[in-house]
């Protein structure tokens, strides 16, 4: 009975498996999946998809469960109801996937991108948007729902574009680590030990870790 539903199990995971990657994709991102043991998938994904889809998608590649994945992004698990066009994430954009120690998250674990926990909080002296950067109806649409950062591009920019809050651990620069609470000011962002945090990389036990701002189109 046990080795019948080990393979009921194994058919339905490769099913789930050749439905999304098989599905055609119009607007397809092309995103790096990378897991504490050291490997990086690289995967094309729907944005309409939410993390649910992308947990069975890797799964199988990581050889692990679908409810076994965790998804990190920017300090933040992931909720698997989460849109992966809310998750504030561009071309070959990182994922951090790794193996959750619980099966079934409480309502209280599970998390939104900071893009979007940010919105209703008023940071101090950010930077207005940049009236050199064009936006459609809907991208402004968008942006009155969520906080966006900016980042002075000296090289080849010059001048002011949209930037990502992201965050690695201090010791091993890995980017699979969660904080235990947003930043409420800047100083969160820019000083040392504000906010601890925990490291999921494998032996990495540290719980220091370092906000950066990076480019979204680099």
């Amino acid at each position: 009975m046990f080795g019948l539903d080990y393979v009921l199990e194994f058919l339905r995971t490769m099913f789930h498996l050749l439905w999304f990657t098989k599905k055609s994709l119009s607007n397809s991102l092309n995103i790096y999946i990378k897991s504490n043991t050291g490997n990086t998938l690289s995967v094309e994904l729907d944005p309409k998809w939410d993390i649910k889809n992308v947990k069975e998608v890797i799964a199988p590649q990581l050889g692990l469960q679908p409810e076994e994945v965790k998804i990190i992004l920017a300090g933040k698990e992931l909720d698997d109801s989460l849109i992966i066009e809310d998750c504030d994430l561009g071309e070959q954009s990182i994922l951090h996937a790794v193996r959750s120690k619980h099966k079934s998250p409480s309502i209280t674990n599970l998390s939104r991108p900071l893009n979007e926990s940010l919105k209703d909080l008023q940071l101090s002296n950010i930077v207005e948007t940049p009236h050199d950067i064009p936006q459609t109806a809907d991208e402004a649409e968008a942006d009155r729902k969520r906080i966006h950062f900016y980042v002075y591009c000296s090289s080849p920019c010059g001048g002011m574009r949209e930037g990502k809050l992201r965050v690695r651990c201090s010791r091993c620069k890995s980017g699979a680590i969660t904080v235990d609470a947003d930043p409420r000011c800047w100083e969160d962002v820019l000083e040392p030990h504000r906010i601890s945090g925990h490291c999921e990389q494998t032996n990495c036990k540290v719980s220091n870790k370092i906000f950066i701002l990076t480019l979204c189109h680099y």
